[in-house]
């Protein structure tokens, strides 16, 4: 039985673990056709607890339940083995996880789970979803289990070293129509009207409110924000689309984008960008392609 709902119906209605267990012996008496999980299920819906738990610890898991979700560090590795299932081959690994309340066996057949365990170091995060624990049937062990519904995510916690690369910036002057480059500089105005644009995905015509043809058929809207960007000798207007334009407001929770724009266009507002030069004739004009550092430079 999962102990865990057990301990829930006594926390939360103060009955006794006896109580519940004498409960449970009575229910199966009543209903005999009824294992003693499904009974004990039945109890906790009954007392207000819902029978349903995902994320476990390993010391919870000490029985056959399915749809388990655990976060662990990998402690221990075997290599990969080939063993014959009903006359055909097959790759199986075991490895051990560990938690802050112990450590338990994980076996898999997944030949790209194989990879990235075999891949990953001992002491590396490890989190598993959907996985089942069963018992070892030659050691009697209690194993978990990665099946074909079931993902696993390695974050390491060693940190690579990277070369670190100098960027060289750019003059707006000095782009060629065409080029993107990295610009260092200052936002001095956003605008704030007209900050989405609305086209057809079928004729592809920028319209207002619906096409023409398509009427509102198959309409995108992007989010478009417009403004002034002066690297300390020359402007250029420049756009920001998307997920620029995500990076640049950098927006909290129902704040309101206009709001923003001001607060942005109140002060200098230092920005590094990877953006495209297009030209036409003295006029300058910048496409943002990558919004690299944002902050205020009041100094």
């Amino acid at each position: 039985m999962e102990e865990w709902i057990i301990d829930k119906i006594t926390e939360k209605n103060n009955k006794s673990r006896e109580e519940i267990l004498n409960l449970i012996s009575q229910r199966k008496n009543q209903f005999p056709e009824l294992t003693e999980d499904a009974i004990l299920r039945m109890l906790a819906t009954e007392n207000g607890v819902i029978p349903i738990k995902r994320d476990y610890k390993i010391k919870e898991i000490n029985q056959r339940i399915n749809h388990v979700n655990l976060s662990a560090k990998i402690k221990r590795k075997f290599p990969p083995r080939t063993v014959t299932v009903k006359g055909r081959e097959a790759k199986v690994m075991n490895f051990v996880v560990e938690d802050e309340t112990g450590e338990m066996p994980v076996v898999t057949w997944n030949e790209n789970y194989i990879d990235k365990i075999m891949s990953s170091k001992d002491g590396e995060k490890i989190s598993i979803a959907n996985a089942y624990s069963k018992e070892n049937p030659f050691n009697g062990i209690i194993e978990l289990n990665l099946g074909s519904g079931s993902a696993i995510s390695i974050n390491s916690t060693v940190t690579k070293q990277k070369e670190e690369t100098k960027i060289e910036y750019k003059k707006i002057k000095e782009i060629k129509d065409g080029e993107t480059a990295d610009i260092n500089g200052f936002i001095t105005r956003l605008f704030s009207e007209d900050i989405y644009l609305i086209r057809c995905n079928i004729c592809k015509k920028k319209v207002d409110v619906e096409c023409d043809i398509h009427k509102d058929k198959a309409l995108s809207k992007t989010l478009r924000i417009r403004g002034i960007f002066d690297d300390g000798i020359y402007s250029s207007s420049i756009t920001f689309f998307d997920k620029q334009a995500d990076s640049l407001l950098n927006l909290s929770q129902n704040q309101d984008i206009k709001e923003k724009l001001n607060d942005i266009s109140f002060g200098l507002y230092q920005l590094n960008i990877n953006a495209k030069m297009n030209k036409f004739n003295d006029n300058y004009s910048l496409t943002a392609r990558k919004v690299t550092k944002t902050g205020y430079n009041l100094s």
